[in-house]
Formats: C-alpha cells, structure tokens, sequence
C-alpha cells in the first residue's frame, strides 16, 4: 500500500490552499450521493468546481481501476466502499493512495488514518414495530433459519454487495462463536454439512427462502409500512434508512438483541490518485470533509459516524463506540481470501 500520510508534515498548507485555487476544479467518484451535497457547500465557500459522478461500489472500483491501468488520468480522488476490493485494485496497484489532511492527521485516531476513513455506516437487522410492538421478534441470528421467519426475512443481495461478502467472510473467520450462538439458541451442539458454521448459516439461511432484495431502500419500506398482518423482517440493510421513518411513516427499528451480533459496520474510505489532474483541490476537498461542516451530509442521519471526535450523535442513535462493541467488523485481510468462499456458497444456495 501507497501512502503519502507522513509526507504532510513537511507540506505547507497554505500553499497547497493556494494552488488548489488556481486548479479551480476537481473530479470525484463517488457510492453516495452525499459527497455532492458537500461538493456544493465547499464549492461556494472556496470557489472550487467539484464535480462528482456517483457510482456503484463496483462500478466505481472498475472504472477507476480501468481508467488508471489504460493510462486515463481523470479522476482526482474516490469515495469509496467494499475496501476489500478497493485496496487490491486500485491501493495495491499503485494507483490510488493514502492520503491524511491535516484536521485528520490531529483529531482521528491512528486507526482510522491509513486507510484514511471518512465514516463508518452500520447495518442492521429490523422488523415493523406495528407487528411486534411489545419488543424483538428474535434474539439469535439463527431464528432466522427456523420456520417461523421461512419467507419471510429480505436481504440485499450477496452477489451484488461486496460489503455483505465482507461481512459474512467475518462469520466464517468466527465460526466459534457462532456455533456456540447456536448451542445458546437451541441447546444442542451445530451438526454442519459444511465446513464451518459460517457457510452453515448461509446455506440454511437460504434454504428458508429470504426475499433477495437490490436496495436498502426497498427493504426499509416494505418492513416498515403500515397496515401489515405479516411483515417481513430486514437483515443487514443501512441503519441511516430509519431518518425516513417520520416522513415515510415507516414502522420500523432495529433489533438489539440478537445474539451473537447486531449486524456489521464497515468504512467509506478516501483516497487520492497518484497521477491526479488537480491533487492539491482533491487534498483541499479530502480536508473539508474530516471537518464536522463537511460531514454534514452523512450526520444528518442515524448510523454514519465520523471518526472525528467532535461528532455528536443523532438524535436517538448511540455513538460509533457503541455499536463498535455490539457489531462484528471484519479481518481485510481474511475477507480479501475468502470472500470468494462466501460468494461460492451463496450462489450454489440462491440458484436453488
């Protein structure tokens, strides 16, 4: 991995604040449509053209690995998900790097620099509070193979969202422990016919017949709607849907007390390209938005967390401290290896 982190301490900023003006312009690859709402705020305040073109996770991983690998020098930097894929790509290969501005370099935690994070997203399993108003419909991760919830739980799909692959590559590196959930659950050891309880849980999960979803957004809404006899319930779709519930008048929260985790987090990470057309209103852009001015596009929901510690929650969410401790992140390393495993066993379960 490429990284230019300790290289800002012999910088000198003004300069780079400088030069940045007379670049007057930059371009962006972006998953989330909110680096356009900050695009526009830091565009007025300094006089930057920021364009940015919103793509999906993978489409923004081949596009500017493809771009780079043919010599195409567009694109100044990404905001990126599924960092597994990212850092093979476009990090390993030189392409993309590292780079810490100076409000992060002071205030995030050394963990979060390198890659440099923008935020976590958490996502989490949820059910129609109009249904089941006295509390959590179930309380271990494995009621969701069981009878009762056959049909009825939607997921995004696996094959297209490599941050689930990610995420379930963590069941695998765990197996343990959720084997041991399972013993809690029902009181009797896992007999598995595959190779960990990982793999275990995807197959029955699948033979329960989920809803296989292509949105987040399609699954808040159908488990949230009023007027349901038989809601379905949500699995691992974004918290930060739950900012909908007044004005879509969703029924709708999220479990939190499903054992052995209540979902999974994962990172947005930025990152400069080496050969870009304007680096330093890229730098000045990736700046802006370690701020708490910059993030609020992402803070004006439920579960998106800046690792600058002077993020205050929103109204109702806990901090990323907590759900650190209640969520499973996963291994990069670990998932980079075996999420090819996770996605085998998913498709030869979905095609059923």
């Amino acid at each position: 991995l490429v990284s230019v982190s300790n290289s800002i301490l012999a910088e000198d900023w003004a300069k780079i604040e400088a030069n940045a003006k007379k670049e007057g312009a930059l371009l962006v690859y972006s998953t989330t449509s909110r680096t356009a709402k900050a695009a526009k705020v830091f565009s007025a305040k300094h006089g930057i053209a920021v364009e940015v073109i919103r793509l999906k996770e993978q489409d923004l991983i081949q596009r500017a690995y493809q771009e780079a690998a043919s010599g195409v020098q567009k694109v100044d930097m990404i905001v990126a998900e599924d960092w597994v894929a990212a850092r093979e790509l476009l990090a390993n290969t030189g392409y993309f790097v590292n780079y810490v501005p100076p409000t992060a370099r002071e205030l995030f935690p050394k963990r979060h620099q390198n890659p440099l994070v923008l935020g976590y997203i958490n996502r989490v399993f949820g059910y129609n509070t109009d249904k089941h108003s006295s509390g959590n419909p179930f309380k271990s991760v494995w009621d969701l193979t069981t009878d009762e919830f056959k049909g009825r739980v939607m997921i995004r799909d696996v094959a297209i969202t490599g941050e689930h692959q990610n995420a379930l590559t963590e069941w695998v590196r765990r197996s343990d422990e959720l084997a041991d959930a399972y013993q809690r659950r029902f009181g009797k050891p896992l007999v598995m016919t595959e190779a960990n309880a990982g793999l275990e849980f995807i197959k029955r999960f699948l033979q329960n017949d989920p809803i296989i979803m292509t949105s987040d957004t399609k699954i808040s809404k159908a488990v949230g709607a009023a007027g349901q006899e038989n809601p379905p319930y949500g699995m691992f779709y974004v918290y930060s849907k739950h900012r909908d519930k007044a004005l879509k008048d969703l029924r709708i929260t999220d479990n939190r007390q499903v054992d052995p985790t209540l979902g999974y987090y994962y990172p947005i990470v930025l990152q400069l390209a080496a050969k870009a057309p304007h680096p330093n209103a890229a730098k000045m852009f990736m700046e802006y938005l370690g701020t708490i001015e910059g993030f609020a596009p992402w803070a004006d929901s439920p579960g998106v967390y800046t690792p600058n510690p002077n993020q205050v929650p929103f109204e109702g969410d806990k901090p990323f401290s907590w759900w650190e401790k209640k969520m499973w992140y996963y291994d990069l390393d670990f998932a980079a290896a075996n999420r090819g495993i996770v996605l085998d066993t998913w498709l030869k379960y979905a095609q059923r």
